[in-house]
């Protein structure tokens, strides 16, 4: 070719930028990106924003914004700008607390008895609703929310008996924290996805990004595969280190990115702070308006701790946590009625896995996680291969032992898949092909196995959903695992976060329930005395229970058992 055509071939040719660049400083895209009135989506892969989400109480300090907020998980770092005023009405499936025990949350409590609306769905219905937005569409279908109080939202109803119609939800503004972006707006996301990035692209005015590192557009090219949002999607793209915090960032498969771990500690912090006004009001100052830049906030951290975050995501470094942990536990004390139970559901969860040949398991946080885990490994001595899933997108992992996190992102490297809420939920739970069995807690069970996790109307508000419909209505079926009392066991619940038509076990502090017409019969109890636990279980009852003729006497954990269970969770957080 002649020289000089090769040139202009060259010239004419070349891979071009962006016009525009649309890196910016972090109050600027607040400033800039976000009005009054406005309903925003704080976005959340395995990742969060929280550095942006927080510049939001700066922007509008002392002010009454009116905004509308959509989240997937209203988990403790979110509850700061519902305590600040920011809220007029909140749009979720889940408003509470997430470590280390699941609860309710002192600011969404008093948000709620002061007559903000928080409106409610499911895990999967969200992302779904935020999906159909992004693809133009008014409506979507489901098959999750049949038979839960979530039917009475606007806009929901029943299509056939499969299948819900639900209405799309678009965002004026979304935003999101990612692993990498260029300064035109491409962005680098690393999996799991959780709700994915549907809310960015359905974003009427687009997206707000912060990003650990801001790279090359050659580097973009060349992790192609790993961009979801384009530049058209994003309206600005700030670079803030540690910016997740105190969620972590697992950069996978993209070079150069320094990842770190969740920060438990500092939730725990702005958890307890939620309980009174006046400690939120003091955490808000210290590090929201004292530390009012990224470089402060680090500061504020210490170098100290966030090099230990830092750490944090090494797949080998639980290995020191984990000896000293073990080293307080007391191996040979008897278990506690929570641990019994704990292995009792373990065991009932391997057997219905054998005698259906389930693929797949998905459970709920606390001891309905602890059992599960129990079950895959128990299953897999004996042969028998059984997908363990997260909602947010963990497909066949093995949770590493001594922190026992329903979305520990220690357990990363050892998923065989990395996905996100809608294909594990929709597809790998509740599709044609699915043969899955879920494993749920609940605040509430009623004698028919609905559960509710939500509120109690008119008297208080629990946390929500979160995945818990989905399973409960989408797998082939569920096991629910609670602690006895006859506040929790209730002759029928007053809000049904899920059905209970697809429950067919219910293990219990004290005993086992399975169903004979449609309503739970105690099946087995603890100890030797069948007669004194029975009346002890209809006691604590708040139906009233039948007992079956057959009751049997439940074999008492294994030793192997209660040490598989207490080096999963060294600590006590959910067996105590």
């Amino acid at each position: 070719m002649d020289e000089e055509l090769r040139s202009w071939i060259e010239r004419r040719f070349a891979v071009r930028a962006p016009a525009r660049s649309k890196l910016t400083s972090l109050r600027e895209a607040v400033a800039e990106g976000v009005a009054p009135g406005d309903t925003v989506h704080l976005g959340m892969t395995h990742t969060r924003g929280s550095a942006a989400f927080w510049e939001l109480i700066r922007a509008f300090a002392e002010t009454k914004p009116n905004l509308t907020l959509l989240g997937v998980a209203m988990s403790s770092p979110l509850s700061p700008l519902v305590h600040a005023g920011l809220a007029s009405k909140l749009v979720t499936s889940w408003a509470g607390d997430s470590y280390w025990t699941p609860g309710p949350n002192g600011v969404y409590q008093r948000a709620w008895q002061a007559g903000i609306p928080i409106e409610q769905w499911s895990i999967l219905t969200f992302t779904q609703r935020l999906a159909a937005g992004a693809r133009g569409l008014a409506t979507t279908t489901t098959r999750s929310l049949r038979g839960s109080s979530m039917m009475s939202n606007d806009g929901v109803r029943m299509l056939d008996e499969e299948t819900v119609l639900i209405p799309s939800l678009v965002p004026d503004v979304s935003i999101f924290h990612a692993a990498a972006a260029d300064e035109y707006g491409n962005v680098l996301f690393a999996p799991p996805l959780m709700e994915n990035v549907y809310g960015a692209l359905a974003a009427r005015k687009g997206c707000i990004v912060t990003v650990d590192r801001i790279v090359d557009p050659a580097f973009i090219r060349a992790h192609a595969h790993m961009t979801l949002l384009p530049q058209s999607a994003v309206r600005a793209v700030v670079e803030v280190p540690f910016g997740a915090h105190p969620g972590g960032l697992v950069p996978s498969g993209i070079e150069g990115v320094q990842g770190y771990g969740e920060d438990y500690d500092f939730w725990i912090d702005i958890r307890r702070a939620a309980r009174d006004p006046a400690a939120m009001d003091a955490w808000i100052k210290e590090w929201i308006f004292e530390a009012d830049t990224p470089e402060k906030y680090r500061d504020r951290l210490g170098v100290d701790r966030v090099e230990a975050l830092k750490r944090r995501i090494d797949p080998r470094a639980y290995e020191e946590e984990l000896a000293d942990a073990v080293s307080h536990i007391d191996f040979v004390a008897a278990p506690s009625a929570v641990e019994t139970a704990v292995v009792l559901a373990g065991r009932e969860l391997a057997t219905r896995i054998r005698d259906n040949g389930y693929t797949s398991m998905l459970a709920g946080a606390g001891m309905a996680n602890l059992a599960a885990w129990l079950a895959a490994y128990a299953l897999a001595d004996q042969g028998v291969s059984v997908d363990l899933m997260a909602e947010m997108g963990l497909i066949g992992y093995w949770p590493r032992p001594g922190e026992p996190i329903l979305f520990n992102q220690r357990n990363f490297p050892t998923c065989t898949m990395l996905a996100d809420i809608d294909r594990t939920l929709s597809i790998l739970v509740g599709g044609g092909a699915a043969r899955s069995i879920g494993a749920l807690g609940a605040a509430q069970v009623d004698r028919h196995g609905n559960i509710n996790s939500t509120e109690i109307p008119g008297s208080q508000m629990l946390m929500g959903s979160g995945g818990a419909n989905d399973v409960i209505t989408c797998a082939g079926e569920t096991l629910l695992i609670v602690a006895q009392s006859a506040e929790r066991l209730v002759e029928e619940v007053s809000y049904i976060t899920g059905p209970g038509d697809r429950v067919e076990t219910l293990v219990t502090t004290m005993g086992l329930y399975r169903k004979d017409r449609g309503e739970f019969v105690l099946a087995g109890v603890f100890g030797d005395d069948r007669d004194e636990a029975a009346k002890e279980c209809i006691a604590r009852c708040g139906w009233d229970l039948r007992v079956a003729r057959d009751l049997q006497i439940l074999a008492a954990p294994a030793p192997d058992e209660i040490m598989m269970l207490r080096v999963m969770d060294p600590s006590g957080w959910f067996r105590a």
